[in-house]
């Protein structure tokens, strides 16, 4: 009998741990976006998300920036080349924080996921990719009051897709093997994609 009522006794304490978390993520949430919809968002060249129709319409670049450590040229002569590096932004002020509390709500969705940087994207619907600079394994979330906007992936010969609803939601991959692309959406969209370079 004992033993029947302390499981039940865990059971409950564990229910209310999950909601508890549940709950601390779901304001972690709020906040990040809170402070996204504050910023005035810089534009960002890369190339290879960009679609066609962007491009023809005269648009240079999306609304984007890249929190963490970056990929930059440095250095003159025989010293010269890239390197790892703190992003400039990361040590604004207004930056600084959006960067400590998304690396909170982070720590709140997967404690034990490493991840040197963030990309935050605005109303961005990226082309069909593969990250590039991103080594292993991301996790993206999309953020705001939006329809659609599925991440879409496709596997390593660039067919079978499939997509995936990340408004709210984490969604784990490998983006740097995996072509992915965004899939049409209405409204305020942003998506913090949590990555190692």
């Amino acid at each position: 009998m004992k033993s029947k009522r302390k499981t039940k006794n865990l059971t409950r304490k564990k229910r209310k741990s999950n909601k508890k978390s549940r709950n601390s993520l779901q304001n972690q949430k709020k906040l990040v976006l809170k402070l996204i919809r504050e910023l005035k968002w810089p534009r960002t060249q890369r190339p290879n998300v960009i679609r066609e129709s962007q491009v023809n319409v005269g648009k240079s670049g999306y609304e984007g920036f890249v929190l963490g450590i970056v990929t930059s040229w440095a250095g003159k002569g025989e010293n010269a080349g890239y390197r790892k590096t703190l992003s400039m932004k990361t040590r604004e002020p207004k930056y600084k924080r959006l960067f400590l509390e998304s690396k909170r709500l982070m720590k709140l969705k997967d404690p034990s996921f490493k991840f040197t940087s963030i990309q935050f994207n605005k109303n961005h619907r990226a082309a069909r990719h593969r990250d590039a600079k991103n080594t292993g394994i991301s996790y993206i979330t999309g953020l705001g009051n939006y329809k659609g906007g599925e991440l879409i992936i496709y596997d390593e010969n660039e067919k079978n897709p499939v997509k995936h609803n990340i408004k709210n939601k984490f969604y784990k991959f490998n983006g740097s093997i995996y072509p992915h692309e965004t899939a049409p959406f209405e409204g305020e969209r942003y998506t913090l994609v949590f990555y190692s370079t």
